[in-house]
C-alpha cells in the first residue's frame, strides 16, 4: 500500500504508516506545496461515514483543518496537515504532568475548539486526539462524533468510548451531549495538572463504578488554575 496513490481533488501518495486513529489507519504523505501531511483511510463499514462529519467543523478554531477528502476504493479518506505531536506525547515528554501555565494554555485551546463545534459532540476527547499544530492544541479524530440533536441509531457507535475519559451517560448507554465533552475536558484538566487520572480502575468494572458513583480527588492546584484562567 505504501506505493499507492489516493486520487481525490489532488493525488496523495501513501507513504509509511504512522499509526491508527479512531477506526482507520494513518499514512504519511506530502501536500502539493511540499509540506508534511497525513492520509487517514477509514474502511467503509456501517457508521464509518461519520468520520466525514469532521469536515463540518474543520474550519473551527483549534480543530485540525482538512486538506482533502472523499472516497477511494473501499475507504473514506481524510487528508490533514501533519501535526507536531499529540498531547499524550507532550505529557510523556514532561514526565506525565505539565506546569500550571502550560496546562492552562492547552486547556484554553481545547475549550475554544469545543465552544466552536456548534452542535457536534466529539465523544472521544482524550490526549491522543489533541494535536499541536500551528502553535495551538487542536482537536482531531471525530470518528465517533455525532450531532447533538441527532436521533440515536445503530451506526452512531454510542458504545464506543475510551473508558478512562468516558462520561457517566456514556457508561449508561445514553445519548451524548456537549456535556459529555465537558466531562472529558475535566478529566484531561485533572491529568495535565495532577499527573494522573482522577479514576484509575484498574479493571473496566472498576472504572464504570468510579465514573458513575465516586467523586474525583480534589485537585491540589485548582485555585491556581482558576486564577490563571480568570486572568
Amino acid at each position: 500500500m505504501a506505493e499507492q496513490v489516493v486520487a481525490l481533488r489532488s493525488n496523495w501518495r501513501l507513504g509509511a504508516p504512522i499509526g491508527s486513529g479512531g477506526f482507520g489507519r494513518v499514512f504519511e504523505t506530502e501536500a502539493p506545496d511540499g509540506s508534511a501531511a497525513v492520509v487517514k483511510l477509514v474502511p467503509k463499514v456501517p457508521g464509518a461515514d461519520r468520520e466525514l462529519l469532521f469536515e463540518s467543523v474543520a474550519n473551527t478554531p483549534n480543530v485540525i483543518p482538512i486538506l482533502d477528502s472523499g472516497e477511494w476504493q473501499d475507504y473514506y479518506v481524510l487528508v490533514m496537515p501533519r501535526a507536531q505531536q499529540t498531547l499524550s506525547e507532550r505529557l510523556a515528554d514532561a514526565g506525565g504532568r505539565l506546569m500550571i501555565e502550560e496546562a492552562v494554555r492547552v486547556l484554553v485551546d481545547i475549550a475554544e475548539a469545543l465552544a466552536g463545534l456548534h452542535g457536534v459532540v466529539h465523544r472521544d476527547l482524550k490526549p491522543d486526539n489533541v494535536l499541536l499544530y500551528g502553535g495551538h492544541w487542536c482537536l482531531a479524530d471525530f470518528g465517533i462524533a455525532r450531532y447533538a440533536e441527532a436521533t440515536t441509531a445503530p451506526d452512531t457507535r454510542k458504545f464506543s468510548m475510551t473508558p478512562t475519559y468516558a462520561a457517566p451517560e456514556q457508561w449508561r448507554g445514553e445519548r451524548a451531549t456537549p456535556v459529555t465533552d465537558i466531562y472529558a475536558f475535566g478529566v484531561i484538566a485533572f491529568q495535565l495538572i495532577q499527573g494522573q487520572l482522577p479514576f484509575g480502575g484498574p479493571a473496566l468494572h472498576d472504572l464504570r463504578d468510579q465514573h458513575l458513583n465516586q467523586r474525583p480527588p480534589i485537585c491540589r492546584h485548582g485555585p491556581a488554575v482558576a486564577r490563571d484562567v480568570d486572568s
